[in-house]
Order: C-alpha cells, then structure tokens, then sequence
C-alpha cells in the first residue's frame, strides 16, 4: 500500500512543492490546479505600513468591488509592513484574489462595530465634552488605539492639534464617517510561498473517505492538503492532515 502525504503548494521550504499533485495527474487523477487560498494581502495606501505591528480587534471587514459590497466577516486584523493579515483577512483572500481579476477590490474597516451611527454621535459628543480642554488627537485614545488616532484624523482632514471644544460639527460627523468606513486599497496576494494553505488537490469524487483509498487505484492512498477541500483559518488544515493520515494509516495497514 502506497499513502501519499506530500502536503499542497504552501510553505514550499518544507518540501511541500506540489510533486504528489504531478504523480497523480501522470496516474490518471484529476488535479484542481492549485492556488493561494488563506494569504495575507499587500494594500496600496502607504498609511497601514504606519501600523506595523498593530491589531485590532473584533472590527468588521467588508470586501468591495464597484461600491458594491461583495463579503464581510467580523474578527482580527493585523498591520503589517506590506499591507493586513489576520484570521478574517486570510479566510477572505481566496475571495480578493477571485475579484482582483475583475478590476479595483476595496476593503473597508468599520473599527467601532458595536456603534451604529446614532449611538457613535452621542459616544462622541460626551467624548468631546469631557475631554473640552485636551487636544483631539488626545482623547480619541478612549476609542482607538494611540497609534490609529493620528491616520484617522487625517483622513477626516482634522488637525490633531485643535483642542476638542473647537471640532465643530461637520468635523465630528466627518470623524465618524472615516470611523465606520476607513477605506484602503488591495495591491495584490502575496506570493505562493507565502500562503498559509493552497487551494486545488485531487477530485473529491475520486476518494473513498472512509478509507482516504483512491477510487482509481485500490492500493494508493491520498491525505491531507493534497485533497481539494475548502478550509479556513484556524487549524482546520492540520485536523484534516492528522484526521485523514489517520484513516489512511488504519486502512492501509489492514489491507
């Protein structure tokens, strides 16, 4: 019995260079072509570089094309020096790297989720009021992290400098706008080698699952990354390797 676990196109300087997907095609199996499929993203605006290092947490993303909003999950988000990962951004990246073919993909960030637009303008004014003699860019902190605040308010073409009884009151709603819906630009994908897991693998239809043995071939058996299953962030890559190498191991050997 032959078990092939030679894993799918991501993290190549482990071995794992896409070989098994080249065996199996030769053997008559089909091979969904392999691509990227949870990988962090390069952004356009030279702002997020600014954030290396910084997360925020359970924020909303939302994917857009056109201004039409085409995905959003709520989760994590990491700044990086090349653009955002993050569990929510990698499970949505197989989605960016579909749309990019298509033109211009957008992700907007609403960064106070929990707030609709009534409620963030009374969270605001009562900020503002109570901090009346403190600098903007001083008081946002209670909302945002410090390092946010100052990209923030330029982008509502506020002076972080002006003391918060002088915001007036397009300023305020201009700040929430930004807020809600801060906007960046998707460059690209990273490259391959980069990519937590790779999409494509062998046909479903042609594995028996209570075995994981080849429905071509009665004495090969096919694991892990090398079958063409959706997963997303969180370790359900490495259930499925140690789930189906379990099986297969356990069929192999009573064979």
């Amino acid at each position: 019995s032959f078990i092939l676990a030679t894993g799918g196109k991501s993290y190549p300087e482990t071995g794992s260079t896409g070989d098994g997907f080249v065996w199996l095609k030769k053997l008559g199996h089909t091979v969904i072509k392999p691509d990227s499929a949870l990988v962090p993203i390069n952004i356009k605006d030279s702002w997020v570089r600014k954030l290396q290092g910084v997360t925020l947490l359970k924020i909303k993303i939302s994917v857009f094309q056109d201004d039409k909003k085409i995905e959003a999950k709520t989760g994590k988000i990491l700044f990086t020096h090349f653009g955002v990962s993050g569990p929510s951004i990698l499970n949505m990246s197989g989605k960016i790297n579909e749309l990019l073919s298509y033109g211009d993909v957008f992700i907007s960030l609403d960064i106070l989720p929990e707030f609709d637009f009534g409620s963030l303008n009374t969270v605001l004014q009562k900020l503002l009021k109570e901090n009346s003699n403190k600098k903007i860019k001083n008081a946002l902190f209670e909302l945002i992290p410090t390092a946010l605040a100052p990209i923030i308010l330029e982008m509502a073409e506020i002076n972080g400098d002006t003391f918060c009884h002088s915001i007036t009151r397009e300023e305020r709603v201009k700040l929430m706008r930004i807020l809600k819906d801060t906007r960046m630009q998707v460059e690209s994908l990273l490259s391959p080698e980069n990519a937590i897991v790779s999409s494509g693998g062998v046909d479903l239809k042609e594995v028996d699952f209570k075995t994981m043995r080849s429905k071509l071939f009665p004495n090969l058996y096919i694991t892990g990354d090398m079958l063409n299953i959706n997963r997303p962030s969180g370790g359900y890559s490495l259930q499925l390797c140690w789930t189906t190498g379990f099986v297969a191991g356990t069929n192999a050997a009573q064979k």
